[in-house]
């Protein structure tokens, strides 16, 4: 399954996950004994099952991401403390612990959304680019026929093959899609070094490819995604 799939799979879970706690921790705060205890009794199979995809969605994306940033670190620690206290904020009706906990999860998800501590996007990434004669000619044209041209025909198959296969489920198979946020890359203005951190390390929602492509195949893939410009 691509990262990315694996990725909109384990954001689904989440985000169920979140809407029945939510529901819960309401019902606690409207003093909705009855319901919550109904609901409590009739979600335990559903609520186990969604918080061991959880774990087990989101430890296969830690293991595949690019490094250990210090905002997934703090993710992982949170969520560690945020469980236990969503658990027994419900189980003993405490209404602060119910609600840090829900706090607590809504702050995990927005860090997530933009890889960030302040919850904004961080453009800083940790590959090196490195301007030579070909990429300053391809930003400074940043034409379709330069592009295409300056890769061999076994470079821009390559690419476009990972293009298909990975990106374009959010991207399109032209760029235009835009699925799960992902920005229109016929209208980017990201030149192609900024492509290439992006791919590599990821950005937002998007997974980085750093680990399961090398960095010839992010270059190239870049300079695939650059034809797409209008």
């Amino acid at each position: 399954m691509p990262i990315t799939s694996f990725l909109h799979s384990h954001v689904l879970i989440v985000v169920l996950f979140l809407l029945l706690f939510t529901y819960k921790v309401i019902l606690l705060l409207l003093n909705k004994q009855d319901v919550l205890t109904r609901v409590r009794n009739k979600t335990k199979v559903v609520e186990m099952v969604l918080g061991t995809l959880v774990l087990v969605t989101g430890g296969w994306l830690f293991f595949n991401y690019t490094g250990a940033p210090v905002w997934l670190i703090t993710k992982i620690v949170l969520v560690s403390i945020a469980v236990p206290l969503g658990i027994v904020g419900l189980r003993r009706n405490n209404k602060v612990l119910a609600v840090l906990a829900l706090l607590i999860f809504a702050y995990v998800y927005g860090v997530a959304e933009s890889d960030s501590l302040t919850m904004q996007q961080n453009n800083n990434r940790s590959l090196t680019s490195v301007d030579t004669p070909e990429t300053d000619a391809a930003e400074a044209g940043s034409t379709k026929e330069y592009i295409v041209a300056s890769m061999n025909n076994t470079a821009l198959a390559n690419a476009k093959e990972i293009y298909v296969n990975e990106c374009s489920n959010c991207h399109g198979q032209d760029g235009t899609n835009g699925l799960s946020g992902a920005p229109n890359l016929t209208r980017s203005q990201l030149n192609q070094n900024d492509r290439a951190l992006v791919i590599a390390n990821g950005r937002g929602m998007m997974p980085g490819y750093g680990r399961k492509l090398s960095e010839q195949e992010i270059e190239e893939l870049a300079a695939y995604t650059m034809t797409f410009n209008e």
